[in-house]
């Protein structure tokens, strides 16, 4: 069975058109249609209850308090009985007549299918230039920040296999406008996606939904789920960056462990030290210690400044403070 789950806010003009048109579109095809209202001022779940009576597959969810579209579909996916999960806007904007491709293209490929403007014989209908250029622009920036696979990731006409669903549902935390992004960031590796082209058509009734907040918090949620789906990489890579200067340090603490562990070889290496800056007129900022034994000391000399003399490495010994090539024999 199919579940269409249809999120509404101030739609009561659209209902009389909507559900005859879904009416004819799910003909043979067991279903039901919920309407997930969020307590709309103009009485959409009230409109819709009264249509009950003509249309007996129709369910009504009225919500109070809540609001936004992603968790009012998410609610109606809870709520629903299907095997078969699908969304679609109830402005008319969306081709009922594709339900059915939609419906059998899941149950051949148990995925999530999409209705999609940006693929061959898709389109956006009569949008303007300007508001083409910005869709086109963010579903690219969408797709390349997230590396989606999909040309409509922001589409809100798709479906998807109930147990699918119920998979990734534990970890869906929903939010802002665009449900089928969310969906697509947590989907398991491997799982069939399918597009199929569709017109989208211009509201007959009512006004739009994009506002301005609805853009924004499009933008931070695109920025929050891209950054929450890095974070693990990220962290990963800053273990191994931490483990292996750990493990840096470690070897060079074990090289130093007789500065720590023995006075008195401490007190020799701070004489060294002293004697080749005042023997060989070398800066003791100049000198840097590699390696310390009870013996001798291993050094690197590395002249500061606007000079040409190269660094070299120097063993010293901690008898007498004479000092010779690290590779001398």
């Amino acid at each position: 069975m199919l579940s269409l789950v249809i999120p509404t806010y101030n739609e009561a003009e659209s209902l009389p058109m909507l559900l005859p048109r879904l009416e004819e579109a799910l003909r043979g095809i067991p279903h039901e249609v919920i309407i997930v209202d969020d307590d709309s001022p103009d009485g959409t779940w009230h409109k819709a209850e009264e249509m009950q009576s003509f249309y007996p597959a129709l369910r009504v969810i009225r919500r109070r308090g809540d609001r936004g579209l992603s968790s009012a579909v998410v609610a109606g996916f809870k709520a629903a009985r299907g095997e078969i999960l699908a969304v679609m806007d109830a402005d008319g904007q969306h081709d009922a007549s594709l339900l059915q491709k939609l419906v059998e293209t899941v149950q051949v490929r148990r995925g999530v299918v999409i209705a999609s403007r940006y693929i061959s014989g898709g389109s956006t209908g009569q949008w303007n230039r300007r508001r083409t250029f910005f869709s086109r622009v963010g579903t690219k920036v969408t797709t390349l920040l997230c590396r989606l696979s999909v040309h409509d990731p922001m589409s809100g006409f798709f479906a998807i296999d109930r147990s699918l669903f119920e998979r990734i549902a534990p970890h869906f935390r929903p939010r802002g406008f665009k449900i089928l992004f969310d969906l697509l960031m947590r989907l398991p590796r491997g799982t069939p996606v399918t597009e199929i082209p569709y017109t989208f058509a211009p509201r007959a009734v009512g006004t739009s939904k994009l506002s301005l907040k609805v853009q924004w918090d499009f933008i931070f949620s695109l920025f929050a789920l891209f950054f929450e789906r890095w974070a693990r990489i990220a962290w990963v890579g800053f273990l191994l960056l931490f483990v292996g200067l750990g493990i840096f340090l470690s070897v060079r603490a074990w090289d130093m462990r007789l500065l720590v562990m023995d006075s008195a070889v401490r007190e020799r290496t701070s004489m060294a030290l002293q004697s080749l800056s005042n023997t060989e007129g070398w800066l003791i900022s100049d000198l840097s210690l590699r390696k310390v034994s009870a013996t001798h000391l291993e050094m690197i000399y590395r002249p500061h400044g606007w000079t040409d003399t190269p660094a070299k490495c120097i063993r010293v010994g901690l008898d007498y403070f004479g000092w010779s090539p690290c590779d001398a024999s």
